[in-house]
């Protein structure tokens, strides 16, 4: 039997170290359920605490002014956070840029002592705010002009239990769309883009304002990313994107540790749908793979360009150079209407967290993991988009 020492020089068997890990791998298997049963102790606590009078339009916050630059929380000429890139990378000149962005937050406001957040609710009570700008509406400055209104957003208490509390935040994102339309479109192509709660107003904003109107031939894409978006859209003449360069067409995923993946994010949802609310009979989710921006390809790592670490809050809220990008860190394929992949659980910091630990959801990350991808196919659908409407227009690289 071989032998070999340990730290402070006593001779140990192979058989000693074998015990030695094993009690180790034990001690490790037992923090990991500990922190998983607290995990999900909390956010019984979070989802469970609301308040105790039911929604009331009367009670809610003020409405923003979309005509105010502080109703915005990314509008061009302000170099603000969105405006951040990797390094290696640059923003396309504003006065340039052939394409806009309309970019739906997803919650960022983390209490639940109320069904709505203020519209201007200040950063320290909306941690996720500048992760946001970062992570997520910064992969379109390389193609495009962004636009992001703040609105009264429900809380995650209201998201689960108050329908009214949601309509409400949906009302401020269709004012917000129409002024924009209104004001600062000028007849231009745009990217309806989004994330998680965001992602359930855009399906929303999608048929209402959008599908059937002539603002229709002027959707490059939409981006609806982090929610059950349904397969019904080609119904309504809105087909899912299956090509790279493919234009007037939706995409969407949720993504998940291979084999982990939480069936929550997919099933028994309800969603807007042709003028009401819809909770039963509902399609498979729409899954394309941004890696290979289809529904059924699948890729290997070395497929991805690069992963962007999610980003600590700067002291600023100027654009800031973000961290390098991780190239090759894990592919993807969709399956059972979720985007599988492979993050090593000790692999770059800025990828996991409690989410993705203990439930195998990625959705904090739904951008970030493929942030180059997003980044180069935005670019390709805007000058798709404009080599088939005649436009001259070059955006960044």
């Amino acid at each position: 039997m071989t032998q070999t020492d340990d730290p402070v020089g006593r001779t140990m068997s192979a058989r000693d170290w074998r015990r030695r890990l094993a009690r180790w791998g034990c001690f490790v298997i037992l923090g990991l359920v500990v922190v998983m049963l607290a995990f999900g102790g909390y956010v019984f606590y979070a989802l469970n605490k609301h308040p105790s009078a039911p929604f009331d339009p009367k009670h809610a916050p003020p409405a923003p002014d979309y005509s105010q630059p502080q109703a915005w929380l990314a509008f061009p000429g302000r170099n603000g956070l969105e405006r951040s890139t990797p390094p290696g990378m640059t923003a396309v000149d504003e006065a340039r840029a052939p394409v806009d962005v309309f970019f739906i937050h997803p919650t960022t406001f983390l209490k639940n002592d109320r069904w709505n957040a203020d519209y201007d609710v200040s950063d320290a009570d909306a941690p996720l705010n500048s992760g946001v700008l970062l992570d997520q509406v910064s992969a379109f400055n390389g193609c495009c002009r962004l636009y992001a209104p703040r609105y009264r957003q429900a809380t995650l208490a209201a998201l689960s239990r108050s329908i009214p509390a949601v309509e409400f935040a949906y009302a401020d994102v269709a004012r917000a769309f129409r002024y924009y339309i209104a004001h600062e479109n000028h007849g231009r192509p745009f990217i309806i883009a989004s994330h998680s709660q965001g992602s359930a107003h855009a399906i929303r904003l999608l048929q209402a304002e959008i599908l059937g109107t002539p603002l229709q031939k002027r959707l490059v894409a939409a981006y609806v990313i982090g929610a059950y978006v349904p397969s019904d859209f080609v119904k309504l003449g809105l087909p899912t994107c299956d090509t790279p360069r493919q234009t007037g067409c939706i995409l969407a995923w949720n993504t998940v540790q291979e084999g982990r993946g939480p069936r929550m994010l997919v099933e028994h949802k309800i969603y807007w749908w042709q003028g009401k609310e819809k909770s039963s009979n509902q399609p498979p989710s729409i899954c394309v793979n941004p890696l290979t921006w289809n529904e059924t390809g699948i890729a290997a790592a070395d497929a991805n360009p690069g992963s962007l670490p999610f980003p600590k809050p700067p002291a600023t809220h100027r654009a800031v150079t973000l961290p390098a990008l991780v190239p090759r860190l894990t592919g993807a394929a969709c399956r059972k209407e979720l985007l599988e992949v492979n993050v090593p659980l000790f692999g770059p910091s800025g990828f996991q967290d409690m989410l993705s630990v203990v439930m195998g959801s990625y959705h904090v990350n739904d951008y970030g993991l493929f942030y180059a991808a997003i980044r180069r196919n935005a670019i390709a659908r805007t000058q798709a988009w404009a080599a088939a409407h005649g436009s001259t227009s070059n955006p960044a690289r």
